[in-house]
């Protein structure tokens, strides 16, 4: 079945299929904390259906190619971008072999290492939500790839691979600059934190104020 969400903001809307992995608030929040990518030239890794393309296109005017390995997930992203009029290509390959140059990367990974749960998921869950297709390492190679020094990776991640995420950055020399950490809401255990790495920066460590995300 296939729906249309009212984004609401800039009068956007967003096309989604409820066979395929449904896009939630932490790659609203991605799209929302690369405010440094404004205007810029953006690749999109694991793109999914291309809301935080859609979002960085349609908010910060960012020229963005998206990246997926799904088919179906990459003639929605040509919809979206259609039905929105927004400068969004859609690139189907694995982005292990994906080449070009970018002012900045966006990522919202596969969260969990392969053979960690989701028994009864769909394909396309298994996909997007676990590391069959790609590792995290794999996605901070591309990112480290496809950006000159200078160049930022926007990424989410669960909380509980925040050391692991910032080690595989630092040996890229994608350095850690502004962490924010996201919580269900007040009260609860955080659960995803967001990235921001400099391509060739200096160490030092912006850490924003928790957010609540629903």
């Amino acid at each position: 079945m296939r729906t249309v969400d009212d984004l609401q903001v800039n009068g956007l809307t967003f096309v989604q299929d409820t066979s395929l992995f449904r896009f939630g608030t932490d790659a609203v929040a991605l799209a929302n904390f690369a405010i440094g990518a404004k205007g810029k030239n953006v690749c999109d890794l694991c793109a999914g259906s291309g809301i935080v393309g859609v979002l960085l296109a349609g908010k910060y005017g960012c020229r963005v190619t998206a990246v997926e390995i799904q088919e179906e997930c990459c003639a929605l992203i040509e919809e979206n971008a259609a039905r929105n009029g927004l400068p969004i290509t859609a690139v189907h390959m694995r982005l292990q072999e994906f080449e070009g140059h970018f002012d900045a990367v966006t990522c919202n990974p596969p969260y969990r290492k392969t053979g960690s749960g989701f028994p009864r998921a769909s394909k396309a869950e298994k996909i997007a939500c676990t590391e069959e297709c790609v590792t995290f390492g794999e996605v901070a190679d591309c990112a480290a790839r496809l950006l000159s020094d200078g160049g930022k990776f926007y990424l989410v991640q669960h909380i509980e691979r925040l050391c692991e995420v910032i080690a595989t950055c630092k040996e890229r020399r994608l350095e850690p600059k502004v962490l924010q950490i996201l919580r269900p809401n007040k009260g609860k255990k955080p659960h995803l934190f967001l990235l921001e790495c400099l391509k060739g920066g200096k160490e030092g460590v912006t850490v924003l104020p928790e957010k609540d995300v629903e």
